[in-house]
């Protein structure tokens, strides 16, 4: 087994064409033709239109950028001369495009053309001129060349959930600004919570009198809502973006700030309180009741006056049926509908919204929750629980939109150490743009129910608006191009480079994002010694600076300007700061000189859907092999459900009373000295558990039993006693035998 030493530690060291040959566009365009020359915009150039409304509006948008850059004062007119112009932007519509979105770009020396069917591929190739812009820059020169480019995918999507966290429409507005400087089409925005009612509803006027507000841990009052004038402004703008706003309104569960306004639509009468955490509550609508229905169709009225979007996101997700079980109304509906049990009561409810809605004109889409119990007929699926719902939605004809868990949820945490509190997971920007929206286990004409992906921003424990941008960005960059660009066409390496542009582009307009760190996202990295360390450097102008005494970096720690030679066992803490000086990350690694003949430890991979930690005995593993850390990546899992064996020696140095933390999602045991020590099993979010053992020097064996359910796993353990202070397990702590 050969040892995995990080000589260098910039891994985006790549060979890629010079600046002058390299456009950084993303989504990476369909087909691609560089030229040699520049286009160099001027007080004499003109810019062209034909004779349409849409194409003033667009024109004016192009030429207000255009101006506030370079001081220059350029209109759009359908007032052209015979004699052509010797700087001229000629844009037109153009019948010939097949796909709506499409559109073509060439740029020579005297003439940039923009053609395509309609406004919204007219955006996307102004989207695109715009990133060959210089930065900083007043003259404004870009490369010539031709584009052909059409999305792969008719639904690219992003989510916020205003519920939890409320954030003012002008920040909504920046949200809906980033999708389309990246070609994404929908914004699904979460309107509905047991924590919050942000949508006014004239009928009701409780849902956001009542609805709206929760009292904090110390009373105080929390919330805000979106007047209807206020959502026709931001629908007017998100059409001018060619976005179109799906709203959510969450049944039957995820509803207790509607039950606490009105209580006579529950089960049990209430009364209720707007949730101020974030657990489910199992007080949902009471679907025995007929003025239940009656409510939510008067809702949903208003909901679809007002938004033009022809789906209305219905929910269905994380119902708990105990309510139903013990409510008589529900009871007596089970009988008399003919219903089987509660989960064909959930379909029950579902078929009924969906009938509703259908005779507006409209359909539904829900999590994929509403496949429980027989899917509503005409129903579009969110496959949010891993892909299965997808695949499973899609073999039975229904239109999907696959946002997984494991690629697609963006509350995740986007490194192992050193980040804001999320819920948990670990969905980094090079797994997100490893996404393939289309499943294997589909055939081709399957395969066509795939309308496409969608990011989710789940805001439990994102309070401010510079959060949600710094957990939006860059993995949404990286998802824009997986569901525009042909998947033939996606390299990492090449993205990497191409995207170090965008982050100068997102701090130029003052959006927030995280800044990529100067080490690899790992606590430990096993180095033999005299191993030379380069630090990465992904954002030009920007500046490194570290420490090796444990403090945190400031500009005015030591500044890296050449690789380190490592000799012994060392911590590095390492910042990149931006040129404005703003940093965001921090790396902290621990750099282990290690025996590759006699440190590391032994694991056995295997593969099922497990619930608990399953007797291993009984299985076969799929794969099992030495590894040199205590880390779930060094296994490489290959599904998302799987369980794993550790095993191996543990170096204790001194007889003393010895702590534990096993720290896991999902379910962990620790074994030491075939004792069961540490006991964090079942299906659970990141979550520690600790206890104590003495233990004597020497080598002592130890295992680890774990098991993933779904979504990104993680598994930690750390160590602590009287004279060692808590601690990670490291490496050279780890042996073979």
């Amino acid at each position: 087994m050969k040892l995995k030493i990080f000589i260098v530690l910039s891994l985006i060291s790549i060979s890629i064409l010079t600046a002058q040959e390299k456009v950084s566009i993303i989504p990476q365009p369909t087909k691609l033709e560089l030229q040699k020359g520049y286009f160099v915009f001027n007080s004499n150039t003109k810019v062209w239109i034909d004779p349409n409304k849409e194409l003033e509006q667009l024109g004016k948008y192009f030429t207000d950028l255009i101006n506030q850059q370079s001081g220059l004062k350029l209109n759009a007119t359908w007032k052209m001369t015979r004699e052509i112009p010797k700087s001229l932007i000629r844009i037109e519509f153009k019948k010939d495009f097949k796909n709506e979105e499409a559109y073509s770009l060439q740029i020579k020396p005297n003439l940039i053309k923009i053609q395509a069917k309609g406004g919204a591929g007219i955006f996307y190739a102004l989207q695109t001129l715009f990133q060959l812009f210089p930065l900083n820059e007043k003259q404004i020169k870009v490369q010539c060349l031709k584009i052909y480019d059409e999305p792969r995918f008719q639904w690219r999507g992003a989510h916020l959930d205003v519920c939890r966290h409320f954030f003012p429409v002008e920040f909504v507005k920046k949200y809906i600004d980033i999708l389309a400087m990246y070609k994404m089409n929908r914004f699904h925005w979460h309107l509905t919570e047991d924590q919050g009612w942000r949508i006014e509803i004239k009928k009701y006027p409780k849902l956001t009198e009542i609805g709206a507000w929760r009292k904090d841990e110390n009373g105080n009052l929390y919330g805000g809502f979106y007047t209807q004038e206020q959502i026709k402004d931001i629908i007017d703008y998100a059409k001018k973006k060619y976005i179109t706003i799906i709203p959510e309104i969450e049944m039957p569960g995820h509803s207790l700030a509607a039950l606490a306004s009105y209580p006579q639509f529950s089960c049990t009468g209430g009364p209720f309180e707007v949730l101020n955490h974030w657990t489910i509550t199992k007080d949902v609508y009471c679907a025995g009741n007929d003025s239940t229905f009656i409510f939510l169709q008067n809702i949903l009225s208003e909901v679809m006056d007002l938004f033009p979007s022809d789906i209305i996101h219905i929910g269905g997700d994380e119902v708990p049926k105990d309510s139903w079980k013990e409510c008589p109304k529900c009871q007596a509906r089970i009988k008399t509908e003919n219903l089987k049990d509660e989960h064909e009561l959930q379909s029950y409810f579902i078929r009924r919204i969906e009938k509703f809605v259908n005779s507006k004109g409209k359909k539904i889409i829900g999590w994929d929750e509403i496949l429980e119990g027989g899917l509503a007929p005409n129903a579009l699926v969110m496959s949010w629980r891993g892909i299965a719902g997808g695949i499973a939605a899609a073999k039975q004809k229904h239109f999907v939109v696959m946002s997984p868990g494991t690629h697609c949820y963006f509350d995740h945490y986007q490194a192992l150490q050193n980040e804001p509190k999320a819920i948990g997971g670990y969905t980094t920007l090079e797994k997100v743009y490893s996404f393939e929206p289309v499943p294997s286990e589909l055939n081709e004409e399957e395969a066509k129910y795939i309308l496409g992906a969608q990011a989710n921003v789940w805001t439990e424990y994102i309070e401010t608006t510079d959060h949600v941008e710094y957990m939006l960005l860059p993995r949404l960059i990286a998802l824009s191009e997986v569901v525009w660009s042909d998947k033939n066409s996606r390299n990492l390496d090449d993205f990497l480079y191409r995207i170090k542009k965008h982050y100068e582009i997102l701090s130029t307009k003052n959006i927030n994002f995280r800044i990529p760190t100067p080490l690899p996202d790992e606590n430990e990295i096993l180095i033999s010694k005299g191993t030379k360390v380069t630090f990465n450097k992904p954002i030009d102008n920007s500046n490194i600076f570290y420490t090796i005494d444990g403090t945190e970096p400031t500009i005015n720690s030591i500044k890296y300007t050449e690789p380190l030679i490592i000799d012994d066992n060392i911590l590095i803490k390492a910042k990149t700061f931006l040129p404005n000086g703003k940093s965001n990350t921090l790396s902290s690694v621990h750099f282990t000189i290690i025996d590759s003949t006699m440190n590391g430890i032994n694991y056995k991979y295997y593969e099922g859907v497990f619930d608990s930690i399953p007797d291993l005995t009984k299985l076969n593993p799929i794969k099992e092999g030495k590894i040199y850390k205590l880390s779930l990546s060094e296994i490489k899992p290959t599904k998302e459900s799987y369980a794993v064996s550790i095993s191996g020696y543990l170096n204790i140095e001194n007889d003393d009373e010895y702590k534990f933390y096993l720290t896991s999602d999902d379910g962990s045991k620790l074994f030491i000295d075939g004792k069961l020590i540490t006991n964090n099993d079942g299906v659970h979010k990141i979550k520690e558990a600790s206890n104590s053992v003495y233990l004597t020097k020497g080598k002592i064996p130890f295992e680890i039993q774990y098991f993933n359910k779904w979504s990104s796993g993680s598994l930690k353990l750390e160590i602590e006693s009287s004279q060692l202070p808590r601690k990670n397990v490291s490496a050279d702590m780890l042996f073979i035998n």
